[in-house]
């Protein structure tokens, strides 16, 4: 019955045919240049003159072909190994010298988003340590650590002149100023050499010619950001130099600066782990045109929620800029109310949402929430998609990392953030963030040649059947 059905749609629908492509075996493999659209690989179109009911017999008999037939890629990611020889021709390759120069650009794109990712860490342990004031000038190429007892007295004689030591470390102990100077100078140094370990071997790639026009001008993109990051880095540290404008006040760096600071390694950390996903992955997982219908339910909720997780994520830089995880140490509430009162008594009324310590904290404490519950609701609506495991498995991942973010979050607000926690939240944010990217990576629209060598596995597929 379904054969005889399918075989009358095939002859009606005169809009395209799927199965002409295929013939003779010294020709099976050709693809032809007509384009496809999505109801073509459905093999049903508006155009067809077939009743309603076969068109559903032919939809519902390929849906029971995909379950009953096992595709050999099925449980792979779609790399560029995996993607079939007539497709591989049109799929736009960031890397053309071959696998091998595939394989060395992504470990050094993969290498250099763990750079940042660490350099990030690193920043957020200074910043607790309160040793980023420590150093009181700053050349772009850096300098040698004092090495004598008078060149640590020199340097020590500088941070005495600066408000820090004046209202907070008065009386410290050249020691003591020795670890804060420590840690600040590894943060610095640590980023040159992150320029020097990207700008290299993206020399020696782009000699060998390995990349594209379009993967060096997003590199070059992202190496003048990274080298932006040291003079943003340096115009942060010198709001923390100048005097307060009350004495009673501590002196710290502006949180408009901190959070442009950490908002750009962000920013940089993303480019990069896109690029080096872009570059070992071309093609999402599309084995399937169920797992690509999937992919595009998933698509449409991904997106926004990574937006949500971006947001909560620079207003923690506000957070730290007004040492507003210092105040209200309670949980659900805030102190003994569920809203502050002073929560809009600066003027004009935009800038207590990022210099109002109680509007600063309550921002954070919704936006967290509402992450949550976002991610929690793309689960739930990914539940019973016919989704490719390893968006199954990255969907699962990310509730929990976003649960235990939540949990770090409310356990560093408690125990006062001290050091170990604020930095594993800060760490957990970034996490979170990389999963999402890696989400919204694997779920992205598959190339117009992919669809086309997908629908004609299809077609091949049925026809098979119906010469059984």
């Amino acid at each position: 019955m379904f054969r005889s059905k399918l075989t009358c749609l095939l002859r009606r629908n005169k809009t395209v045919n799927p199965f002409s492509n295929i013939g003779t075996s010294s020709s099976a493999s050709r693809v032809s240049n007509e384009p496809f659209r999505l109801s073509h690989i459905l093999l049903f179109s508006s155009k067809t003159s077939c009743t309603s009911f076969t068109r559903n017999a032919a939809f519902y008999g390929f849906r029971s072909l995909h379950k009953g037939f096992s595709f050999p890629s099925s449980r792979r990611m779609c790399t560029a190994a995996s993607i079939s020889p007539s497709a591989k021709e049109g799929v736009k390759f960031l890397v053309t010298a071959g696998p091998h120069a595939q394989k060395m650009v992504g470990i050094w794109l993969f290498g250099s988003a763990a750079w940042v990712f660490s350099m990030v860490i690193l920043g957020g342990v200074t910043r607790l340590t309160r040793s980023g004031l420590s150093m009181t000038d700053w050349k772009f190429t850096g300098g040698l650590p004092p090495i004598s007892d008078e060149e640590w007295l020199v340097e020590f004689e500088k941070y005495k002149q600066s408000p820090e030591y004046k209202r907070v470390n008065k009386g410290m102990h050249v020691e003591d100023f020795k670890f804060i100077y420590w840690m600040e100078y590894a943060h610095r140094m640590w980023g040159r050499g992150l320029g020097i370990m990207f700008a290299l071997p993206f020399s020696y790639f782009v000699r060998k010619g390995y990349m594209t026009v379009q993967l060096g001008v997003r590199l070059s993109a992202l190496f003048a950001l990274g080298a932006g990051q040291g003079l943003i880095g340096w115009w942060m540290v010198k709001s923390g130099l100048e005097e307060p404008t009350s004495e009673y006040v501590q002196p710290r760096v502006s949180p408009y600066r901190l959070a442009a600071h950490l908002t750009s390694a962000f920013g940089i950390y993303c480019g990069l782990l896109w690029t080096a996903l872009s570059v070992v992955m071309p093609e999402p997982p599309s084995d399937t045109v169920a797992w690509v219908r999937g992919a595009s339910k998933i698509r449409r909720l991904a997106i926004p929620v990574s937006f949500v997780v971006g947001i909560t994520a620079i207003s923690g830089a506000f957070v730290a800029g007004n040492d507003a995880g210092h105040a209200f140490n309670t949980f659900p509430k805030m102190g003994d109310t569920w809203i502050p009162e002073d929560i809009l008594s600066m003027e004009p009324i935009m800038r207590n949402f990022f210099e109002n310590t109680a509007t600063v904290q309550f921002d954070h404490r919704i936006l967290a929430t509402a992450t949550l519950l976002s991610i929690g609701g793309l689960w739930w609506a990914t539940r019973k998609l016919d989704i490719h495991p390893a968006i199954r498995s990255l969907v699962g991942s990310t509730v929990g990392m976003a649960a235990l973010q939540v949990t770090l979050g409310v356990s560093t607000l408690l125990s006062y953030v001290p050091v170990s926690l604020g930095t594993a939240h800060q760490a957990g944010a970034l996490t979170l963030l990389t999963l999402m990217i890696l989400l919204s990576h694997t779920v992205r629209k598959p190339s117009p040649i992919l669809l086309k060598s997908l629908s004609c596995s299809v077609a091949r597929t049925a026809s098979n059947v119906i010469k059984s």
